[in-house]
């Protein structure tokens, strides 16, 4: 009987493993939105993303295209089923907010929490929408 119940084990555990992984890789990839010419890379559960162009570590994601520099996610408050909360912070370090992200499908939804990102329009600076929505690439 305990020989039986260890092989029943030992089968079940590449189930196992395999659901884990799916779940620790919700939050990791490449999103964009087409639209607003707006491109995120994230990997939520390791800091080891680098941004191009800066002379930072690493960071556990990134915004960048025609927005206000490159926006960095430097901390992960709290990931939950498909939505998390990160703190990220502007280029130069003037400007921080928390971003909420949810995720539906093949589509990331983020949404400004306090504050707004600004995007780059001609030569001006607008207001991003509330809810960025991007596809997985």
């Amino acid at each position: 009987m305990k020989k039986l119940l260890v092989l029943l084990v030992v089968a079940l555990m590449p189930f196992a493993i395999q659901a884990q992984e799916a779940t620790d890789s919700l939050f990791k990839g490449k999103f964009k939105n087409a639209e607003l010419n707006i491109q995120c890379q994230l990997n939520l559960y390791e800091d080891i993303i680098e941004v191009p162009g800066l002379e930072l570590e690493t960071c556990y994601g990134f915004l960048q295209g025609r927005i206000n520099g490159c926006w960095m996610i430097l901390k992960v408050k709290e990931i939950d089923g498909t939505t998390a909360v990160v703190r990220v912070v502007s280029e130069k370090g003037s400007d921080a907010q928390d971003l909420k992200l949810k995720l539906t499908g093949n589509e990331l939804e983020i949404q400004q929490e306090n504050g707004y990102i600004k995007g780059i329009q001609g030569n001006k600076y607008v207001k991003l929408p509330k809810v960025l929505k991007m596809t997985k690439q």
